[in-house]
C-alpha cells in the first residue's frame, strides 16, 4: 500500500516505488508460503483451490474496492465541488445505501433461480456503467442525476455482494464455516484499502498533472505548494488570498483546482469502472452458475432425509 500510496509523490516509474511494491509482492509470497505449510495457519490458503471460492473472494474485493474508490472521490467532490457539508454530503449519499439494501435481497432471490455467475456478473457491470456515467459529471450537475447514478452504483454493490458472499460460505464445509467468514472479511477489508489506495493515487496523479498547467502564474509558493496537495489545500490558500485583497486571484487560483478537481474525478472513475468490468469478465468465466456439491444449508436436509 506504501507504493501506491506515494506512487504520485514519488514517480510511478522511480526506482523507489518499484522497489516498495516489489518487496511488498515477495512479503505476500512469502506469507501464502508459510500459512500453506503451517499445522494450524492463520488464513487456510488451501480454500482458494475451490474456483468457487476464489471467483466469489475475488468479487467480493473488487466490489469493494471500487465502493472505497468511489466513496472517498464522490464525498470530495459533494465537499469541495458542490459546497456540501459533511453531513449533506452524507445525506446525499442515502440514495446508494437505499438501493444496496434493496439490491441485495434482489440479488439473493435471483440466485436462487438462476444462479450466481449472472448475479454477480450483472452487478459488476452495473458498476461499470454507474461509474462511466459518474465519470461524465461536471461542477453543474444537479443531485437528481447524481441520486440515480448513486443508485445505480447501490445496485451494483448489492447484486455482487450477497450473493458472492453466498458462494464463498456455501464452498466452505461445516467445520469451515468460521475461517470462511474470516476470509470473507479479510477479502473485503483488503479489496476496500487498496481502492482508496490506487483509485486516490490515480485521482492524485491526474490532479497534479493537469492543475501544473493551469495555475495562474503569479501565485506564491506557499499557495502552489498548499494546491499541488489537494484541491481542500486549495480552497484553503485560495481564501488567503482573497483575505490579503487579491480576489481575482483567488478566484484564479480555485477555478484551476476545481478543473484540475473533475478530471482526476472522471480519471478516477474510469479506472475504477475498469476494474469492475474486468471483475465482471472474471465472474461471469470462473464463478460456477451453481455449486458442483450441496451447499452447508443443504447438507443438513439431506442428512435428515437419510434418518429412519
Amino acid at each position: 500500500m506504501l507504493g501506491l500510496i506515494q506512487a504520485p509523490g514519488w514517480g510511478w516509474g522511480s526506482a523507489r516505488t518499484i522497489g516498495v511494491l516489489a518487496a511488498g509482492a515477495v512479503v505476500l509470497a512469502v506469507l501464502v508460503i508459510v500459512e500453506s505449510r503451517a499445522a494450524h495457519p492463520m488464513v487456510d490458503v488451501s480454500l482458494f483451490r475451490d474456483l468457487r471460492f476464489t471467483a466469489a473472494s475475488g468479487s467480493i474485493a473488487i466490489a469493494f474496492f471500487v465502493l472505497n474508490g468511489f466513496i472517498f472521490l464522490m464525498t470530495q467532490y459533494m465537499q469541495f465541488i458542490k459546497g456540501y457539508g459533511p453531513l449533506s454530503t452524507g445525506v446525499r449519499l442515502l440514495p446508494v445505501a437505499g438501493s444496496v439494501a434493496v439490491a441485495a435481497v434482489v440479488g439473493t432471490r435471483l440466485a436462487v433461480r438462476i444462479g450466481n455467475k449472472l448475479v454477480v456478473t450483472g452487478g459488476l457491470l452495473c458498476y461499470c456503467a454507474a461509474l462511466f456515467w459518474t465519470s461524465t459529471v461536471s461542477q453543474g450537475t444537479s443531485f437528481g442525476v447524481i441520486a440515480v447514478q448513486g443508485a445505480l452504483f447501490g445496485l451494483g454493490m448489492g447484486l455482487t455482494q450477497a450473493p458472492a458472499t453466498e458462494a464463498v460460505m456455501g464452498a466452505v464445509p461445516p467445520e469451515k464455516a468460521g475461517i470462511g467468514s474470516a476470509v470473507n472479511s479479510a477479502v473485503r477489508l483488503f479489496g476496500g484499502t487498496l481502492g482508496v489506495a490506487v483509485i486516490g493515487s490515480a485521482a492524485a496523479s491526474l490532479y497534479t498533472n493537469r492543475l501544473a498547467s493551469t495555475l495562474p502564474s503569479s501565485l506564491p509558493a506557499s499557495a502552489i505548494s498548499a494546491a499541488n496537495g489537494s484541491v481542500a489545500g486549495a480552497a484553503t490558500a485560495a481564501k488567503r488570498i482573497a483575505d490579503t485583497g487579491h480576489p481575482a486571484l483567488a478566484h484564479g487560483l480555485t477555478d484551476a483546482a476545481n478543473l484540475a478537481f473533475m478530471h482526476s474525478f472522471a480519471g478516477g472513475c474510469v479506472v475504477a469502472a475498469c476494474v469492475a468490468a474486468a471483475g465482471a469478465i472474471t465472474a461471469f468465466v470462473l464463478l460456477p452458475a451453481r455449486p458442483d456439491q450441496p451447499t452447508r444449508a443443504a447438507q443438513p436436509a439431506a442428512a435428515q432425509q437419510g434418518r429412519p
